[in-house]
Order: structure tokens, then C-alpha cells, then sequence
């Protein structure tokens, strides 16, 4: 700034002396003598005017050198141009850029590093906004094409600017190769427009999606023209599906190739890439002469492979060698076309998997229906059109809930939404509407997801059955088991009737000796209140005993509704042992009862486990009349019981009789199969049912010696079991 004030200041003293060397008033000395100082004065201003210029200078030739080191250290390319489109600097990094010396570019035009295409373009655009100050493009991280001094064109991306000396404009760019960025751009637009293809097109458009296939390798890897074969392998040959670039017609010569013949058929045979730079020398070239003439430089061949299954082969001719990015990319996408071939395939399959299993669906008499994956019914075969009394368009979508009971839609409608989205099979039961009479009865609907080979969900396919029927028969079946039960349990008290007699008359009995004691002290006027209150103590404790045991008959006798409590085992044995202590005695049969102390409780009807155990003493006793007095035993023992990670309880039973024959074991629990000559043979059987109704299970077995030994397990009820 100092220099050109100076120089300012200098030019205003020289147009003032140049003002003075005109005055021509004055004696000729005195105008002589004025001149010779202006001539003087102009020398020196000269001398001033040089050295002011020569400090500016220096100062830019200081920054002209702080310029050029950081310039000839950037990674980037950096031009600077003058206002003629002339080169009047480069660094080296623009120089191997371009494969230039930097000595060859100066003094050149630009145009030198670009398409010819582009030159006239640029001289334009340049005059103009030199002329006009108007721009044309941005100047900042514009991307064109440069020309590289081999002919080949490559993307760059250029920032410039301008600055100004001695009234001339100058610009300065600093410039990027970015062909690989642009490369792996263009390379992933591939790989997704592929994937895209096949993903997005109509299922079963195949061919559709190998033809732009073919293209977007074409447009995207500068091919100059792709094809896609698939194997046929009936025919064991390739089929020609898609063409495009040079050539797009699918007839001809390799319309149809066998495998193992030509460089395609050679290629699916090897089941490995062929790939060359060198098109017009390559021997599986089978017409070089057509290479050479069009140029041909490169080929890239690939076998399309899923899983190890040949699918096809995909393969492209350039007019330039292909790069390892290139061939790297063409193999990430061989593979997703091999990919998407496969999986078109499986979608053909499917579709006439599914028309012929529709016509089978339409022949049989049941009600079916079919989902997409994400769960919206899509199918109805006639049966349920007819079951429910509407059309495919009532039921379609949303419709389905149409004939169900209100008072189970929301819960049918969640417990679907849950199947659908974690994938597991459908069952449920509902009250449907019967389109002929309106009512409403009990169906099972079902339903299974169909998977492809990776597990994801293709279909689901599922079943209604109407239930009304079988239910009411159920219901009526259990009806008639609990009468059967109850005439069992009847019976089994009949044959013990002496042991229950004889555990009532006993305190009966106790009650009346207590009571005429009691009488007498009172009549004879000897009365002791002690002694009085004694017997009538024990008359209320025999009472209370008697009372007991005709609540518990009671209890076995008549006919209830089972009611599911949580139950200890060792009261379930002990409270049946007063009813069968007097036919023990009697038939000088020992019992032994060994009770675990640490077991759990169960869950279960109390009525019904006490008859399964009563069947099971008594028949322990009758299998023991022929037995020896003096090995006549009996026991009951109880235990808990782990297998696989739950706990049981196991009750046991076991007696000293005649034992089981192979025969007795096989049909012991059949109904109405007997070993006694009197007897229906329905306890074991009814015992059987009741314990597997409990969720657990009841079988007998012969002892090593005397006797057999009948056991059950139920469930042990914990509190995570319980809620």
C-alpha cells in the first residue's frame, strides 16, 4: 500500500513540474534556469518513482515465493491462467495429473486439458464474463471432465479464483482427480439399481429384470455391450435372456450355447470367471477378426452361482481395459443377479405351487384360507364362503371379523397381530357365524407360515373347523365319565362298606356307654360334676369324629363339580386312612405309609385324587385275600419326583398279593377289563383319567417278588405355576 501512495504522490509532482515547464513569462535566464531544475527535479523523481516500484515488486515477488512453495507441497493440482486463457503457472501435482511435464503446459491454452467437445464452450463462456462479469457456473467444487495428454478423459473437481494485476485478470484453481469417488458412485448406483431391479419389478419378470440388468452394466461401467444367460437344465444349455449396449437382438449364434461349448458355455462349465485385456489374442475369442474391427480391447465373463447351483452366466465386451475395480464391481454384481434369478425362480415355484394347491384347497371338504406375510388375508376357498353366507369381497382385507362373535374379535384380532409378527403358528377358538341360520357356533381356526430356504415367511396357510358338535359330545362325555366316576367311587365304598360301618358305630358306640354312664350318676344321686363333665367330653369328641367320617362319605358320594385347589399331599392319604383301617385290621393285612416331610403341594380336584387313591388301597387289599397272613403288606408312600427340570410328586402304592401277569400289564387300564370275578372293570380305567385330567400319569408294574406296585405323578404346584 505504502509503494503505490508513493508512486501516486510522485506522478502528482511530475504533473506539477510538467505545469511549470510551460510557463513562458520571465526574462530568457529565468525560464532557463527553471527548466534546468524541472529537468533536474524530473530525474530524481524518476530515480524515486524506480525505487518505490522496485519495494513494491520485491513484495510480490516475496509472495509470489510463499505461492509457489506451498503450491509445488499441495497433494492437489493448482493452474493459474491469465485473462487470455493462457497457462502461466502449474505445480507438479497438476502436472502428473495430466501426464505433463509442467514446462509443457505453459504458455499454453487451457483447452489443452480438456475435450475437444468442450474447448469452444469454454472460450465462450470465458470472453463472456471478462466482458460482462457474468458467470456461467459456480466457481466452487464444479465437477467436468479433463482430457489427460493420453486422450483419455477423467472427472475432476475444480475451485477457482480471480485476482487482479496492472489492470489484468488472473484466475487460480486448485484441482481434484476424483475418478475413483466417481467410480465407486457409479459402481454402488449399479449394485443398488440391480438390487433394485429385482426387488421392485412384478414377481415373476424375470426377463424384465436381466434386460435392464444388462443396461445399468452398460450405462454404469462403460461396457460396450452386456448379456445375461440362464441355465437350462433339462437341455443343459444357456438360454440368451437379456442383451443391451451394441447389440440388443437375443437370436443368433449365442442364442441358445451347450455348456462346455464356447467361451460362455466354457465358462458355466468351469464354474469360474474368464476375463482378459487382451481380446483380439484371446484364444476363447472365437472371431478376433470382429474384435479388432470393433475395437474390442477387454472381456469379463462370470458364472452366475447360488449356493453352489449354476444358474447362468453374465459377460461384457469394452473398448477399453477393465480395471480391478471395475472387475471387482462386475463380480458384486454377478452375484446379486445370480441372486435375484434364484430367488425369480423360487417366486415362479411358488406361484404354481399355489395355483395347484388353490384347485386342491377348492376340492376338499374343509374351510381354508390363505395370508401374505405381513398377515392380510388373501384367500378363501368356497367352503367358507358357503359357512359363513359371504363373498370374497365381504371377507377380503378386514372383512374376516365380520362373522365373528363380538365378544371375540379384539382378542382373535391380538392373538393374530402376535402370530403374524413373531412368526409362530395360529390357533384359536372362536364362536363363528353360520351363514344359513345365523347362529353361532365354536370353530378352530389354525394357521402355519410357509418359509423359502432363508426362513423368511412366503405364505400363510390356515384351517377352520367347526367344533360346535364335537364340543357338545365332549361336554356330554364328560358329563356321562363323571356319572361312571361316581358309581366307581360308589362301588369302591361298597366293598370297605364293614370298614366304614365300623369307624362310625365305633364312636356311635363310645357315645352311648358315655351317656348311660352318665345317666346312671345322675339317677343314683351320686352325681360328680367332674366326672360328668368328663363323659360328656369324650361324648362330643366321638361326636365330632363320627360327624367327620359321614362328611367325608358324603364328600365321595355325591356327585359334584370338580374344583381345582391347591392340595397337600399328605392330608389327601391321611384322610382316607379311617376308612380302610377297619378292613386292614380285618384282613390282618400291615399297612405302612412313608410320607415324605419336604413334599409340594399339587393342584387338583380333592375328591377326585382321594378315589384314585381309595381304587388303588383297595384293590391293593383284594389282590391280597390268597396271600399268607404273615406276608400280607401294604404301603403308600409319597415323594417328590424332578424330570426334565420339573417337579413332581409320586405317590405309590404297593401290595404283597398275586402280582401281574404280561397279559394283566398290557390291559390293565382298558375299561371294563377285569382280574376280579366280580367288578366292572372301570376303576382303574376312571382312575387312569383322572390322574392324566391332572397333567399326570398313572401306570402299575410287578414287584420283584410278591405283589405289584401302582404309582401316579401329578404336578407339583409352585407359586410361579399358581400366578
Amino acid at each position: 500500500m505504502e509503494g503505490r501512495v508513493s508512486i501516486e504522490r510522485l506522478a502528482t509532482a511530475r504533473q506539477r513540474l510538467s505545469e511549470l515547464s510551460e510557463v513562458g513569462s520571465g526574462s530568457p535566464d529565468r525560464v532557463s534556469q527553471v527548466r534546468q531544475a524541472i529537468d533536474l527535479l524530473s530525474r530524481i523523481l524518476d530515480e524515486l518513482e524506480t525505487a518505490v516500484r522496485g519495494g513494491q515488486l520485491e513484495k510480490e515477488a516475496e509472495n509470489d515465493g510463499r505461492f509457489h512453495t506451498l503450491a509445488e507441497t499441495a497433494s492437489d493440482g493448482i493452474i493459474s491462467i491469465d485473462d487470455q486463457s493462457t497457462i502461466r503457472y502449474v505445480n507438479l501435482a497438476i502436472g502428473q495429473m495430466f501426464g505433463y511435464e509442467p514446462g509443457e503446459m505453459l504458455d499454453k491454452n487451457l483447452t489443452m486439458l480438456m475435450p475437444e467437445r468442450l474447448r469452444q464452450i469454454h472460450l465462450t463462456s470465458f470472453r463472456r464474463y471478462l466482458a460482462t462479469g457474468q458467470r456461467h457456473l459456480s466457481w466452487r467444487a464444479i465437477e467436468l471432465i479433463g482430457l489427460h495428454k493420453s486422450g483419455r478423459e477423467f472427472p475432476v473437481e475444480i475451485s477457482f479464483g480471480e485476482y487482479v494485476r496492472r489492470d489484468r485478470h488472473f484466475f487460480t484453481g486448485v484441482v481434484r482427480d476424483i475418478t475413483e469417488r466417481t467410480r465407486s458412485a457409479r459402481h454402488a448406483a449399479l449394485h443398488a439399481e440391480i438390487h433394485a431391479t429385482f426387488s421392485s419389478l412384478a414377481a415373476g419378470a424375470l426377463q424384465t429384470s436381466l434386460q435392464l440388468s444388462a443396461e445399468a452394466v452398460v450405462r454404469h461401467l462403460d461396457a460396450a455391450f452386456a448379456r445375461i444367460w440362464t441355465l437350462n437344465d433339462e437341455e443343459n444349455l444357456l438360454e440368451l435372456q437379456a442383451s443391451a449396449g451394441q447389440y440388443t437382438r437375443l437370436d443368433g449364434e449365442h442364442a441358445r450355447v451347450p455348456v462346455g461349448q464356447l467361451k460362455i458355455g466354457l465358462i458355466a462349465q468351469e464354474r469360474k470367471p474368464h476375463l482378459t485385456n487382451d481380446v483380439q489374442n484371446d484364444e476363447r475369442i472365437s472371431h478376433p477378426e470382429w474384435a479388432k474391427r470393433e475395437g474390442m480391447v477387454a472381456f469379463a465373463g462370470y458364472p452366475l452361482i447360488v449356493e453352489g447351483r449354476l444358474v447362468g452366466v453374465l459377460a461384457m465386451f469394452a473398448r477399453k481395459s477393465l480395471e480391478p475395480a471395475i472387475l471387482q464391481t462386475l463380480a458384486l454384481v454377478a452375484d446379486t443377479i445370480a441372486k435375484g434369478i434364484e430367488r425369480k425362480w423360487a417366486e415362479k415355484k411358488l406361484r404354481e405351487s399355489e395355483r395347484n394347491l388353490r384347485l386342491f384347497m377348492e376340492t376338499i371338504p374343509q374351510m381354508l384360507w390363505s395370508a401374505a406375510p405381513d398377515g392380510a388375508i388373501d384367500y378363501y376357498n368356497q367352503r367358507v364362503l358357503d359357512y359363513t353366507g359371504l363373498s370374497m369381497e365381504e371377507l377380503r382385507g378386514a372383512g374376516w371379523i365380520k362373522p365373528i362373535h363380538p365378544d371375540e374379535r379384539d382378542a382373535m384380532t391380538k392373538a393374530w397381530t402376535a402370530a403374524v409378527a413373531e412368526g409362530v403358528p395360529f390357533k384359536f377358538e372362536f364362536r363363528g357365524r353360520r351363514g344359513a341360520d345365523g347362529m353361532y357356533r365354536w370353530c378352530l381356526s389354525s394357521a402355519l407360515p410357509l418359509r423359502d430356504g432363508e426362513g423368511r415367511i412366503l405364505k400363510w396357510y390356515g384351517s377352520v373347523v367347526d367344533l360346535h358338535d364335537w364340543k357338545q359330545a365332549q361336554e356330554s362325555l364328560r358329563t356321562r365319565e363323571a356319572e361312571l366316576a361316581h358309581i366307581t367311587r360308589i362301588m369302591t365304598m361298597g366293598e370297605i362298606t364293614s370298614s366304614i360301618a365300623h369307624e362310625i358305630n365305633q364312636p356311635l358306640g363310645a357315645i352311648v356307654n358315655y351317656g348311660s354312664a352318665c345317666l346312671r350318676l345322675i339317677t343314683g344321686g351320686s352325681a360328680d360334676l367332674t366326672d360328668i363333665a368328663t363323659a360328656l367330653s369324650e361324648i362330643v369328641n366321638d361326636a365330632n369324629r363320627a360327624s367327620s367320617i359321614i362328611a367325608q362319605i358324603r364328600a365321595l358320594s355325591k356327585k359334584a363339580v370338580p374344583e381345582m385347589v391347591v392340595l397337600e399331599v399328605r392330608d389327601l392319604v391321611t384322610e382316607i386312612l379311617p376308612l380302610v383301617r377297619y378292613e386292614l385290621n380285618a384282613r390282618r393285612i400291615v399297612l405302612k405309609t412313608v410320607l415324605s416331610d419336604s413334599l409340594p403341594p399339587v393342584m387338583g380336584d380333592r375328591i377326585q385324587l382321594q378315589q384314585v387313591l381309595l381304587n388303588l388301597v383297595v384293590n391293593g387289599m383284594e389282590a391280597m385275600h390268597q396271600t399268607p397272613e404273615d406276608r400280607r403288606h401294604l404301603s403308600i408312600e409319597a415323594e417328590s419326583h424332578a424330570a426334565e427340570d420339573t417337579l413332581f410328586v409320586l405317590i405309590r402304592v404297593t401290595d404283597s398279593g398275586i402280582g401281574l401277569s404280561p397279559e394283566d400289564q398290557a390291559r390293565l387300564f382298558e375299561a371294563f377289563y377285569t382280574t376280579k370275578t366280580e367288578g366292572m372293570g372301570m376303576g382303574l380305567a376312571i382312575s387312569r383319567s383322572i390322574v392324566e385330567a391332572h397333567g399326570g400319569r398313572l401306570w402299575a408294574m410287578p414287584n420283584a417278588g410278591f405283589g405289584a406296585t401302582f404309582q401316579f405323578v401329578l404336578p407339583a404346584h409352585t407359586r410361579s405355576a399358581g400366578g
